[in-house]
């Protein structure tokens, strides 16, 4: 993006759901995100602060799910993936999340030939969205 109209930083997400209720809860009480703006139970969304992007979460009433994903992007679909949530120690927020999410897959590391590496891993969500806890490393 260029010009008057460049993009300086993703504002916010928006993600849509069967049950924002519980996606809420999830967000909020799992993750710790807090609410961006107050939220109402049965209201039929709600947002939440991920750093400095809001995750706003709207229900549909469009039956069907998207294709499940997983933590294979090998596999999966054209379309948004997934997210990440940054952490300092995947190790502490690993042993944190587990028993309380579910895991699409083992804890992994991804190096570049820059030096640049992360590790990461990948869990669902109530309605299978896939996202990640990761621990980035820059040289």
């Amino acid at each position: 993006m260029g010009g008057a109209t460049a993009g300086r930083r993703i504002d916010n997400i928006d993600l849509l759901v069967h049950d924002a209720d519980s996606i809420a809860r999830f967000y909020h009480e799992v993750l710790g995100l807090p609410f961006f703006l107050p939220y109402e139970p049965g209201q039929g969304w709600f947002a939440c602060q991920a750093g400095d992007v809001t995750l706003y979460v709207f229900e549909t009433k469009v039956e069907g799910d998207p294709a499940h994903r997983t933590d294979d992007t090998d596999t999966n679909p054209a379309g948004v993936d997934s997210f990440a949530f940054a952490v300092d120690d995947l190790d502490e927020a690993v042993a944190d999340l587990d028993g309380k999410v579910a895991w699409a897959g083992p804890a992994e590391r991804w190096d570049h030939p820059s030096g640049v590496w992360y590790r990461y891993r990948s869990f669902y969500d109530p309605e299978g969205n896939i996202v990640h806890v990761t621990e980035p490393h820059t040289t």
